[in-house]
């Protein structure tokens, strides 16, 4: 019976270096980076003229990107340019996204 808890913490011992601190982030990351692509599809697809703008009128054809929009405009334009997406994402998810066409 004094052989269990030996093996256990082996068993233990054995299995800490396979838990760190950065395998816990990864899901989170892996959620943030597809949601920023997201927004990049998005917007790539509610640009219908290829302007590389979104005007509010276009963004309430998405119901993701609608209400965010008067966030992502920071000059309060009416228009999100791809610029305006960019900072919104840095901001949100710290990451850059390519924008592809």
């Amino acid at each position: 019976m004094g052989t269990k808890p030996a093996v256990y913490a082996l068993a233990a011992a054995l299995l800490a270096p396979a838990i760190d601190s950065g395998a816990a982030d990864d899901p989170r990351a892996e959620y943030e980076r597809r949601a920023a692509e997201r927004y990049v599809t998005l917007f790539q697809s509610l640009d219908l003229n290829n302007d590389r703008t979104v005007s509010k009128a276009e963004a309430q054809a998405d119901l993701n990107f609608a209400p965010v929009f008067d966030e992502i405009d920071i000059n309060r334009d009416g228009v999100v340019t791809a610029a305006e997406l960019q900072r919104f994402l840095e901001q949100r998810y710290g990451m850059r996204v390519e924008f592809r066409r």
